[in-house]
């Protein structure tokens, strides 16, 4: 553990729970991904992808950017796309894999995103700025490059599938006994099940916490998950949020796979195990008092005044007709 560890307790033990210290690497950019603060430096790029709107890139990006969206990756309800598709959409950003890529954009969520699905892919080297370009002067006046009708290039690098876990394995691995760490990318409350955006809340079984948003704060610890059951598994919300993880996993030096389904896709199902299980509630509960308006409750007033003054009319005439029978 690097000395001034500004981390939370628990992320610490959980380090040196599952892990083993090890110097820390001194040349980060050997890494398949890796952070950049400026996308000069003196590294050579073969292509640079934008990840912002592709009105904003169409407008104005890097000299030769490419344009490349999560949205125009993505299906409803951010459903990743399968990957014969998604390396045909590769091919069209004249990419074979082969190159070493610089991912840019103004969102990090956007940009470590496809950072991930590169890695996924097979891209050889991945540089990621980690600062806005928007309003920079490194922008030239060029528009970005919108995606070819056509694929440019083959994509032909190797998919590196031994990274991804299905959940027939996952729930294989959890009756071993001796799974491998599970890594929970999501926020505290959700991993306690205090919020819930899934079927259910709580967590994978045995898992711990680790959030997406802490991994870049441990930048270069040089710390590395091991267990003899193998790398750690990574998971986030879905799979757009488990991308954003794994790719931030990658670039700090912890080998990782990646359940892409998530915790959505995971909770989903009934029938598996979960810890800190929860549920949520509904929108509307029956039998709760409903709030009205001050105007709302005068009228509420004046309607039932007018109602009781209605009853005692009618009582009073059919009184009267008795009496007159």
């Amino acid at each position: 553990m690097p000395d001034g560890c500004q981390l939370s307790i628990t992320l610490c033990a959980i380090l040196l729970l599952f892990s083993a210290a090890t110097e820390a690497d001194p040349d980060p950019e050997s890494r398949i991904i890796s952070y950049r603060s400026e996308p000069g430096g003196g590294a050579v790029f073969d292509g640079v992808i934008d990840t912002r709107p592709a009105d904003l890139c169409r407008k104005a990006s890097l000299s030769g950017a490419r344009c490349l969206a999560p949205e125009q990756v993505l299906g409803p309800h951010r459903r990743l796309p399968n990957f014969s598709g998604l390396l045909w959409l590769l091919g069209s950003a004249g990419l074979s894999g082969e190159e070493r890529v610089l991912v840019v954009g103004d969102n990090a969520n956007r940009r470590d995103f496809i950072a991930g699905l590169l890695y996924l892919a097979g891209q050889q080297q991945i540089a990621v700025l980690d600062t806005r370009i928007s309003g920079s002067t490194e922008i030239s006046a060029a528009p970005g490059l919108v995606l070819s009708n056509i694929r440019e290039k083959v994509f032909v690098a190797p998919m590196r599938s031994g990274r991804v876990v299905l959940r027939n394995e996952l729930q294989a691995l959890l009756a071993s006994g001796n799974p491998p760490p599970l890594l929970d990318g999501r926020s505290e409350r959700e991993y306690w099940g205090e919020r819930v955006r899934g079927a259910r809340g709580g967590h994978l079984p045995g898992a711990q916490h680790f959030a997406s948003t802490a991994v870049n704060s441990a930048a270069n610890v040089g710390i590395a998950f091991s267990s003899p059951a193998g790398d750690p598994i990574a998971y986030g919300h879905d799979g757009y949020e488990g991308l954003v993880y794994l790719a931030r996993l990658v670039a700090n030096g912890i080998a990782s796979r990646v359940y892409l389904e998530g915790w959505s896709g995971w909770a989903s199902d009934g029938a598996l195990p979960v810890d800190s299980v929860s549920y949520p509630e509904p929108d509307d509960q029956a039998g709760a008092p409903t709030r009205v308006s001050g105007s709302q409750n005068i009228a509420v007033l004046l309607a039932t005044a007018g109602g009781f003054a209605f009853a005692g009319f009618i009582l009073g005439r059919l009184t009267h007709n008795r009496g007159a029978g």
